[in-house]
């Protein structure tokens, strides 16, 4: 069992556990791993577990986008977030079914409509998402970033474009699925997203930033799957929080603080005025600020000090880049295959990025069941069946 979670585990150099499964990524599609740098120790065994249920992945995607259906979305956006949340389960992804756990949160606002597309050039545009869902307004940015420089065979097509996504409603989830879809077109993908305030810029502080992700997707090749890294600038991402609660686990040490601004274990305190913290010090935090700057002030998104609170505001920013390699050097997924394997023999217990979660995705895709925890299961069902508590 797999059991280091943390900035030593999931980065590149951990010398926490065994040797893991080192061809794993090359041999199965690669999910995206979200990376918060706290160690959280937690099983991936799919036998279920006290507190968990086993439920097949068919059967979990369609019932959670039945749930998004009955709270308000329509056939398309539904099915696009099941989707997406169902994809991040399969890996032990925390942004996956977890976001079922208090469903009003994904529910759509009153005035929700299709997104638009605004300021359109040879190498950028924007999209106004007009409060449709956040993955929605993702994908449809990352695939509009990735065809401005893939789409026109001339010279004169942009080597890096630019996409950004503001006036969504809910969360974008799992940050790397949009840079491995951009990644597996044959183009480096970046991303980065802000999100509402709760994470505080030191002990003490008020929450400012959001767990403010950011995700790099490199091609290794037609016959590999992209090479992806995924990471909160947060010591936790908030569905993580969410996660610990709903199992009634405690948090890891140091990664979250009381409403006074002490640390605290209990997640119920961080959701009661309290705060997530950010990982590294001053160099998380000032990491957090610069997701902050470029994925909310860039994008459109909500603007801290400039909104009552981007909670209220509903105005999540994503800003989407992608950068077609073969305009800048050839055989660049060769050189970048060679990199990565350099850097996994370099060591016995080096693990790459994404390739605990080829491993535990492929598991899971054989059984065709994933252990949910109980709690979010029973909201899920219950969503489906009655909609939002009245």
């Amino acid at each position: 069992v797999d059991k280091g979670r943390g900035l030593a585990d999931r980065i590149m150099l951990s010398s926490i556990g065994r040797r893991v499964f080192q061809k794993a990524a090359s041999n199965h599609a690669v999910c995206a791993q979200h990376v918060t740098p706290s160690i959280i120790f937690r099983t991936f065994s799919d036998v279920p577990q006290p507190g968990f249920t086993s439920v097949s992945i068919s059967e979990a995607q369609s019932t959670t986008a039945l749930a998004l259906k009955k709270i308000g979305w329509d056939d398309d956006d539904a099915n696009v977030q099941a989707e997406i949340m169902t994809a991040a389960e399969v890996c032990g992804n925390n942004q996956g079914l977890v976001k079922m756990y208090q469903p009003a949160l994904m529910a759509p606002s009153p005035n929700a409509s299709k997104p638009t597309v605004e300021r359109d050039t040879a190498s950028s545009a924007v999209v106004n998402a007009n409060q449709s869902p956040g993955m929605v307004a993702a994908v449809m940015a990352a695939d509009l970033a990735v065809s401005k420089v893939t789409d026109d065979d001339s010279k004169s097509k942009p080597t890096i474009a630019i996409v950004s996504a503001y006036n969504t409603s809910t969360s974008s989830g799992q940050l790397g699925h949009y840079v491995e879809r951009m990644a597996k077109r044959g183009v480096i993908g970046i991303a980065l997203a802000n999100s509402p305030e709760f994470v505080s810029a030191a002990p003490g502080g008020d929450p400012v930033f959001g767990t403010n992700p950011l995700a790099v997707g490199i091609p290794r090749g037609s016959n590999v799957a992209p090479f992806t890294f995924d990471m909160a600038t947060s010591a936790i991402a908030l569905f993580g929080v969410l996660t610990a609660k709903s199992k009634g686990e405690p948090l890891p040490e140091h990664v979250a603080y009381r409403k006074d601004g002490s640390m605290t274990t209990d997640a119920s305190e961080v959701m009661e005025g309290g705060a997530i913290a950010t990982f590294g010090g001053h160099k998380g935090a000032g990491l957090s600020l610069v997701v902050e700057l470029l994925a909310g002030a860039l994008s459109g998104g909500a603007v801290l000090g400039e909104v009552e609170s981007k909670k209220a505001a509903k105005s999540w920013g994503h800003t989407m880049i992608a950068i077609n390699p073969n305009m800048l050097v050839d055989d660049f997924e060769r050189k970048s295959a060679s990199v990565i394997d350099a850097v996994r023999a370099s060591g016995d217990s080096i693990r790459i990025p994404g390739e605990r979660s080829a491993k535990i995705a492929a598991e899971r895709m054989k059984k065709g069941t994933l252990p949910i925890p109980e709690k979010i299961w029973e909201s899920i069902v219950n969503t489906a069946e009655n909609g939002l508590p009245k």
